[in-house]
């Protein structure tokens, strides 16, 4: 009886800790300084137990591609992600997102990097 028991709360848990993972794609545009469009594509997050990883497949006005790795975190509804070997000249960028409205699926924020200021745009696809 013991052993069913708990093998039962092992299965529980286990289930618990698959469901905490959560894998999701955003769209996402980069916009420069003064408001214009840069770049815009997808990201892929996964979010286990706050715990932020993906990629980032974007794609520059000029038809250039950009691609970067996501690593970060997740607290409540506010996102801090560093945009890790951007295939552009930027370094050590560092993204705050926070939702565009209430209870939102679009997360806004600026990013910093070394030698240069901007803004992105996410939002869930559903």
């Amino acid at each position: 009886m013991i052993k069913i028991a708990l093998t039962t709360t092992a299965i529980g848990l286990a289930m618990c800790v698959a469901a905490a993972a959560e894998t999701t794609k955003w769209s996402a545009t980069e916009t420069n300084a003064v408001g214009i469009k840069s770049a815009s594509g997808t990201w892929v997050l996964n979010n286990e137990g706050g715990k932020v990883t993906g990629t980032a497949s974007m794609q520059f006005d000029n038809g250039k591609t950009l691609e970067y790795k996501l690593d970060g975190t997740a607290e409540g509804e506010v996102y801090t992600v560093n945009l890790v070997d951007r295939t552009d000249d930027k370094k050590n960028c560092v993204w705050t997102g926070k939702p565009a409205a209430a209870g939102g699926r679009v997360l806004n924020g600026d990013v910093k990097c070394d030698n240069s200021k901007f803004s992105i745009r996410a939002g869930l696809q559903q």
